[in-house]
């Protein structure tokens, strides 16, 4: 006579609970795990196709970004400035002389005038009243006009002295020196300090 099966132990019911249970927890586990990676490739998949495609995606070569800053080769630079009162009206004319177009940044260069090695101390203020016709891309052969008046000097050289100093535009990292034609230094009108006056690239 066959004896009947024994009833696992407390014991034995302990550990095979576990064991279930370590098997639900990595059933668990490995399915998070698929679908986990299922959605990677989706999401890498839906990436690619939306970046080739010609619609719906910005490209970071896009023409709207226009092209580069101008570089300090690609630019020919002359100032002039004029005047009989107490400001010295004029600018400073720039041309691309290089076989690619590049970008002025639209905002007043930082301007500076050098004489006999010195940079001449005044502070800038931005010109209004210049114009409305901003340029930002000059293409080859293009030009364009920074409008630049100096008033009020107070200083060595003095009123009346015929001097050809220079004058140094910064655009950020760019940075273009046109000597200017002779000329006179503005009239001492106040004790105020000299003042620069500027306004963004416009058309020439």
């Amino acid at each position: 006579m066959i004896a009947p099966p024994r009833p696992p132990s407390h014991h034995e019911l302990e550990a095979l609970i576990k064991e279930a249970r370590a098997r639900q927890l990595r059933r668990r586990l490995l399915g998070a795990a698929s679908v986990a990676i299922v959605a990677a490739i989706g999401l890498s998949v839906y990436a690619l196709t939306a970046g080739n495609g010609r619609s719906g995606g910005v490209s970071v070569n896009s023409r709207s970004a226009g092209p580069p800053t101008c570089r300090a080769f690609q630019l020919s630079a002359t100032a002039g400035l004029s005047g009989a009162t107490g400001t010295m009206d004029g600018g400073v004319s720039l041309v691309n002389t290089s076989t690619a177009a590049c970008s002025l940044p639209p905002t007043p260069p930082r301007v500076s005038i050098f004489w006999n090695g010195k940079e001449l101390p005044a502070r800038q203020k931005l010109m209004h009243g210049a114009g409305t016709a901003f340029v930002h891309v000059l293409t080859p052969g293009a030009k364009a006009w920074v409008p630049v008046d100096w008033a009020n000097w107070c200083g060595k050289p003095s009123e009346g002295a015929l001097i050809s100093p220079t004058l140094l535009l910064r655009f950020g990292s760019l940075q273009v020196a046109a000597r200017a034609t002779e000329m006179t230094p503005p009239r001492c009108g106040s004790p105020g300090g000299s003042t620069i006056y500027v306004s963004p690239a416009v058309k020439a």
